[in-house]
Order: structure tokens, then sequence, then C-alpha cells
């Protein structure tokens, strides 16, 4: 059965009308929808039926989710809203245009280093202002991080996995993909702190640079072994052209004790950059800044002929790379076929073959020139009222009396 014949897409819940299956997992489903009172089309996770009928769950998630919903910080999709209908708990969302980097990875393969770098930074950044708020994410993975065409990335499902129990995670067929990316005190008793948030971020680096996760096993319970008790594994052996920086990186990411781990996710992605040669860090620079820039509001041009390249369509990269196939965005639609190589060009790039744009005008000369203008103009006024002849004073005025004629006669209020 497909997910088009198994998905509600084209059904009502509630106020939404479910246009299209983005997204189906352990936890529950996601959909493209547009909510008919508030006219405006969002992300819809509809969580399943195990989740929804857990009590403690329920509570966990509207306490998590208020929380999450309040974090203001540009990598963090927010939860617009949250409830339940018909006995199904639901959490409303900014729908993004992007690709998860789990697609990403398996279609791609490994980013170049100055590209994961660039991402690592900015879910570092959603997780230093969800840990400065006192939420912890707890399931950070390549499936929850959606990159964009502009490698903008965001950190997606706040307020759902950090409201739940590592025993719920073994369940619902989400232990051996979250568990991949689990930090070894999760696995014991010991206590849990925002550095498993750390932990993870430092896996999914080691998976971007390498194209796959640190730790291979064919079980679950080899794979609990092997975050407790295997040595922490280094990507310059995974892929000779990794620099060695980056294996130190990653050993005190994955510390086994928490203690011993970065105690920032800032000060892992700031680490990951200084691994990189000058001319990477640079080159992630450049990614960085441009995919801040295409998350900016578009400013309007008041004169289209000083752009040569044709504007791009909405929810389209503005430069050319062939659209994937839509099974290669199973999360959310806008994947691009530059993953891995150089940063794409900017989009008001002169295209090759034509010809560039008409050199416009010194502005600052004609500026120049009308001032001077301005000033010979004063000075001649000013040489003019200086030299001019003093003009004769107009003779004097005979003043002679006027009488006017009353306007209206006087009459006295007669009292009684």
């Amino acid at each position: 059965m497909s997910d088009e014949q198994a998905s509600r897409a084209g059904s009502m819940f509630g106020p939404y009308h479910l246009k299209r299956l983005l997204g189906r997992g352990g936890m529950g489903e996601v959909y493209e929808a547009e909510h008919t009172v508030k006219e405006w089309t969002v992300a819809v996770k509809l969580l399943s039926e195990s989740f929804s009928r857990d009590p403690v769950f329920r509570e966990r998630m509207k306490r998590e989710a208020r929380t999450a919903g309040r974090l203001q910080e540009p990598h963090v999709v927010p939860v617009h809203d949250y409830g339940e209908i018909d006995g199904q708990i639901f959490l409303e969302m900014r729908l993004v245009e992007g690709t998860d980097l789990d697609s990403v990875l398996k279609r791609f393969g490994p980013l170049t280093p100055p590209r994961a770098v660039a991402v690592i930074t900015q879910i570092a950044s959603a997780l230093d202002a969800a840990h400065a708020a006192g939420v912890m994410h707890r399931d950070v993975k390549p499936q929850n991080i959606l990159v964009t065409a502009d490698d903008f990335a965001y950190l997606v499902d706040f307020g759902i996995a950090s409201a739940t129990t590592d025993e719920k995670l073994t369940q619902l067929g989400t232990a051996v993909g979250t568990w991949k990316y689990m930090a070894p005190e999760r696995f014991s008793d010991a206590e849990v702190t925002y550095r498993a948030d750390i932990y993870a971020l430092a896996c999914v680096l080691f998976e971007c640079l390498t194209g796959a996760p640190p730790y291979r096993a064919d079980s679950a319970g080899m794979l609990v072994s092997a975050h407790m008790m295997d040595p922490i594994p280094a990507p310059s052996q995974r892929r000779p052209d990794i620099p060695k920086a980056f294996d130190a990186v990653i050993a005190r990411g994955m510390a086994k004790r928490p203690e011993d781990r970065y105690a920032s996710a800032g000060d892992l992605a700031l680490a990951a950059k200084q691994a990189l040669s000058h001319p990477d860090q640079d080159r992630a620079a450049t990614i960085l800044r441009r995919s801040q820039e295409a998350a900016l509001p578009t400013a309007v041009n008041p004169d289209p002929r000083l752009s040569t390249a044709p504007p791009p369509r909405p929810y389209q990269p503005a430069f050319n790379t062939p659209p994937p196939s839509p099974s290669a965005a199973p999360y959310y639609q806008g994947a691009s076929a530059n993953w891995g190589g150089p940063p794409p060009q900017f989009a008001n790039a002169t295209p090759w073959g034509q010809p560039p744009p008409r050199p416009r005008r010194n502005v600052w000369l004609i500026v120049a020139a009308v001032a001077v203008v301005f000033v010979l103009l004063g000075s001649g006024l000013g040489i003019w009222l200086v030299t001019r002849p003093d003009p004769e004073p107009p003779p004097p005025r005979r003043w002679r009396p006027t009488v006017s004629a009353p306007c209206c006669s006087a009459r006295p209020i007669s009292t009684p």
C-alpha cells in the first residue's frame, strides 16, 4: 500500500484540509495542510495513537511544546499551535520548503567539510537557544534537520522529542534510527543533561563528513554496546581527505562522560570551524552568509532593468539545478542537486552567453556637478546683493482723516 493510499491527504482534520503527506515515522505523520479559518498553509503533525493515548506523554508534550513555542531562533521551526482533535494530538508548525538531511546524505553522499560545518553551526545555534531556555531536544538526528536549497538549516520536532521518555523511544519502531545518535548515559540510570544533545550533534557531524553514522550494528543491542564501550571512531580513517583535526573534534564531542564534552553546542561548532583549512573556513563563511541572505525577506527592485537574470520562481532555488524526484524528499520538498559540491552561484549573476549589463552613470559625479552649479548660483546672487544700487525710497504719503459710516445703529435693550 502506497503512502498516498494509506494517507489522509484530501480529508479534513478539524479546521485543517490535509493536502499532501510529507512524511511518516514512528511518532506520526506530517501533512501539508491549509487552515480553512486562518487561510494559511502550514505543516501539521498528527501523532500516532500510542502517543496520543499516553497520559504522561500528553502532559509532558503540552509543557514542552509551550516552552518550545517561545523559542525565538531562526533555525528552530516554530510551533504555532497544538492540541487535540477527536482524541488525536496534533502540532501546527511552519511549512518549510526543504529536505531532511538524512535524505540528502543518502542521495548525494557526504557533504564537503565546509558545507558540513555550515549546517552544524546553524543547528548548534538552535540547540544553544533551546538549552538556554531549559529545553532539551533529545532526538537530534539527520531526519530532524531540514536543509533548504540555499543551505539554511532548521531543527524540527522541538516539544515532541523532548516530551518523550527513553523507554517510549524503544517502541514504535523509532529505536534504531534514534539510537545511532544517543549518548551513552541515556542507556543507563545516569542523569541525562543537555550534553546528550551535544553528543548527538557530534554524531551528526561525523555522518555529514563520512556519509555514515559513527557506529553501525546489526541489532539495537550491539548499537547500544558500541555507544557505551567501543572506541570513538576517527572520521579521517573513514575518509582520508578529511582533515585530521576533525578527529579531535569528534573525540571530544562524543566523549563517553558528559563532563568531558564541549560545554555548549556552539563550542562544538567553533571547534569544527577551526578544524577546517583557511580556504575552507572562507568557504564555510560564504555558505553561511548566502544561507542567511536567502532567508531574509526579498527586497523589491524598483528598476527591473538593473537585474539581467530572471527572478526565481517561488520555492525554487535561484541557481539552475535539475529538480529531484518527489520520492527524494520524503519530509518536505525542495531538495537541491548541489549537495556536497561547491556553493551555487548567486541569483543575480549574469548568465553565460548574455552581454553584461550596461554600465550605469556615476551617481557621485552627477551629484558633484549639481553641487557646483548651486555654489555658483549662490555666489552670483551674493555678489549682486552687495553691488546693486540702493533703491529710492517711496514718496511720503499725505495723511487724510477718514470717517467711516457706522455699519449699524445701536439700540438700548429695554429692561422690563
